[in-house]
């Protein structure tokens, strides 16, 4: 695995990792910033490393999902044609939820849930209500990831009664705060019913995806063979989130947005193939006579044995013990 990152010092360090059954080690960090970071020079980097590992060892290269790891990912492929890249499985999702949050449906209710709790958080008798109010804290969202944004969702979801009296409340119309143009603001944001149908919306969209993520972002236990399983179950309940034949137009946009960043970043072999391979998952789709997903995940299991198994007389061995396991 490859993150490339920046330091106080703007060079810019490429860390390298390998994760294993084991847990996952840190093998170096590398200074590129005198070096251009083009997917050739990535793919020089990752080789070596690749190489002092032992190329036998790696099924899996992840790295970023930017245009120039994409490139350096077909690269090592190209030269190491056992080998499998795929980016980050965490970003994409993130991405994805980010690209959810950008439509047009959903971007003005998130910057209305920010406007919310920033300008709760920055008055200390106001923060110290809304405490009260709702007995704890919001969850507030993250510069570095857009997952967070959904969980400051749900949290005031889940306060919003508490929310809405609080700004309804003597205390409230007392405050100096409710005469200013900024309170009446976030008064109305908060007392919207429109507001809150669209946070609502924004988390049957997004829910679902997020609870992917904190498998994939987990450490418990390994997620690819969860992966293309928990997106197939979460496109059903994105799908069953939105009944409505007034919001068809609105489902179609965001299954456009998972279905194009599945497809261009995570419709990879490897998932399905896990998926193959892990019997409290597998054999659960076979009972139910999912014929298609069973063929699917049969052609994925054959293309990586195929690719990562050059001798024909093991993969004619495996092939074997395949059909009897699959029954």
């Amino acid at each position: 695995m490859s993150d490339g990152w920046s330091d106080k010092r703007g060079r810019h360090l490429i860390n390298f990792l390998v994760n294993s059954p084991e847990g996952t080690f840190f093998l170096e960090s590398v200074d590129a910033s005198s070096v251009c970071h083009d997917g050739d020079m990535i793919a020089d980097l990752l080789e070596k490393r690749i190489l002092d590992v032992g190329k036998e060892n790696v099924v899996q290269v992840i790295t970023d999902n930017g245009a120039n790891y994409k490139k350096a990912g077909h690269l090592l492929m190209e030269r190491m044609p056992t080998l499998y890249w795929s980016p980050c499985a965490c970003h994409c999702l993130d991405l994805m939820l980010e690209d959810i949050g950008k439509l047009k449906a959903f971007k003005k209710p998130i910057a209305g849930a920010r406007r919310v709790t920033t300008f709760i958080y920055r008055h200390g008798r106001l923060l110290s209500l809304m405490r009260k109010a709702t007995g704890g804290d919001l969850v507030r969202p993250a510069a570095t990831r857009f997952a967070t944004a959904i969980l400051t969702l749900r949290s005031l979801v889940k306060n919003k009664a508490a929310l809405r009296s609080l700004f309804t409340s003597d205390e409230w119309v007392g405050n100096k705060l409710a005469k200013t143009q900024v309170g009446l603001n976030v008064q109305e944001i908060v007392l919207s019913t429109e507001w809150w149908s669209a946070i609502e919306d924004c988390l049957r969209a997004s829910t679902p995806l997020l609870r992917v993520l904190r498998v994939a972002d987990g450490d418990e236990k390994p997620a690819m063979p969860e992966i293309k399983e928990l997106m197939i179950y979460a496109k059903e309940r994105i799908n069953l989130g939105f009944p409505q034949q007034n919001k068809q137009p609105l489902l179609k946009k965001i299954l456009a947005i998972v279905n194009k960043r599945w497809e261009n970043q995570m419709d990879h072999p490897l998932y399905g193939a896990a998926l193959f391979l892990n019997p409290g998952k597998f054999f659960p789709i076979v009972s139910r006579n999912d014929d298609a997903l069973v063929g699917e995940l049969r052609s994925c299991f054959n293309d990586v044995l195929a690719k990562m198994v050059p001798d024909a007389n093991v993969r004619k061995k495996i092939d074997q013990q395949s059909v009897l396991y699959e029954g």
